[in-house]
């Protein structure tokens, strides 16, 4: 059984200010390294439709705890990739977010959406957390889903700093 995590960022700016700062590589790999990741590749695809997919491979020191690190070793990588959809009128988009951990049994999969409120745009993330491992398994989705909220909370610091 997955575990599910409800992520809020504020982004103090209009939808179309924070949806270009969510698609600025510049962007993306300063939340990358931000967030402790090393050797942070960056992609940015417009779609023909107005969408955009931003991918962020990265490597991350594996801190877990011990009933984990077998599983991932010293390193974790990972690809994180999140689409947006189209801007409504309004300015704002839905899309997907995913990571993708290499070599783990855990993947992070949900819908996203990006819209005005809150101090200017929210970004709102509905993740369900999955960790196919026998025992552990609720453990290690209840941990990745921590690490989550803390990278949140930084990518938060990092957006509010660039568009202030």
């Amino acid at each position: 059984m997955a575990t599910s995590l409800s992520v809020r960022l504020d982004l103090p700016a209009g939808p179309e200010t924070a949806s270009a700062l969510l698609t600025d590589p510049d962007y993306v790999q300063a939340v990358g390294e931000g967030t402790g990741g090393q050797d942070v590749v960056v992609s940015v695809t417009p779609s023909p439709d107005g969408g955009v997919v931003v991918e962020s491979r990265r490597a991350l020191p594996a801190k877990v705890p011990s009933y984990a690190k077998a599983l991932v070793g010293d390193t974790l990588r990972l690809v994180e990739t999140r689409t947006f959809g189209p801007a409504a009128a309004d300015g704002s988009r839905d899309g997907s977010a995913s990571v993708q951990f290499e070599g783990a049994p855990v993947s992070i999969t949900g819908p996203l959406r990006l819209e005005a409120g809150g101090a200017g745009t929210v970004l709102s993330l509905d993740l369900s957390v999955s960790a196919s491992v026998p025992f552990v398994g609720g453990k290690v989705e209840r941990f990745a889903a921590e690490q989550i909220e803390r990278a949140a909370a930084k990518e938060e610091q990092i957006a509010a700093q660039r568009l202030s």
